[in-house]
């Protein structure tokens, strides 16, 4: 009940015009980088202002929704504006595209968060939640709804969803391509479909298979 309050800077309840929800977001962080930009930081500081402060104000909206690659560009704009700029009213020259900046120090960039890949990464660490504990309330709720006739893993996106389980496929679509299976006993590890190979890479075997193949599990080689 209720639903006009706010959690962590997103509103309780939301309708299907999610732009205003999503705009206010970059406002934020466009009002702090602008009361940030007249106290003359030096570029130790605006680097340790965009990792600590102006990054992490999204972090809870992307960590429940996906959002918007138009809005992506609009906050990684502020960011740039913020890191180039030396005042609001006056803007000055990218020297280097925001991609390098993005790159670990090592591979010469400033460790900067790409905002659509952090994103998803946020995602997925709500999908390999659900994934690994299927008990929780959380997992309950969403897989009773959405996941009737197929798993977490295979299950595909319907065409009229929540946004909030839509993002979570999203997350899950980055897991699957880096997840791999445990053997155990074999019995839930499907011989063709699942990647359990190798523990280093996400393979699976490959080859002519009979139909009466397709549904075999690890465990069918073991005894």
């Amino acid at each position: 009940e209720g639903g006009m309050g706010k959690y962590l800077g997103l509103p309780e309840h939301f309708g299907r015009k999610k732009k205003d929800l999503f705009t206010s977001i970059v406002d934020r962080i466009r009002q702090r980088a602008a009361n940030w930009s007249t106290r003359f930081l030096s570029r130790a500081g605006k680097l340790t202002m965009l990792k600590a402060v102006l990054t992490a104000i999204p972090t809870y909206a992307m960590s429940c929704f996906i959002l918007p690659q138009s809005l992506c560009n609009r906050i990684q704009s502020s960011l740039t504006r913020f890191w180039w700029d030396k005042s609001p009213d006056k803007k000055n020259m990218c020297w280097v595209a925001w991609g390098k900046l993005t790159r670990p120090k090592k591979a010469g960039g400033l460790g900067l968060r790409d905002i659509q890949r952090f994103n998803q990464a946020l995602l997925a660490k709500v999908a390999w939640r659900i994934l690994t504990s299927p008990h929780c309330l959380l997992a309950r709720v969403l897989t009773g709804k959405y996941c009737h006739k197929k798993s977490f893993l295979d299950v595909q996106t319907p065409a009229v969803c929540s946004h909030g389980w839509r993002s979570i496929l999203h997350g899950r679509d980055l897991l699957q391509e880096h997840l791999g299976r445990a053997i155990g006993n074999g019995q839930n590890t499907r011989l063709w479909k699942d990647p359990w190979i190798s523990l280093q890479a996400p393979l699976k075997p490959y080859g002519p298979v009979q139909e009466a193949g397709l549904d075999l599990r690890v465990s069918d080689l073991l005894t």
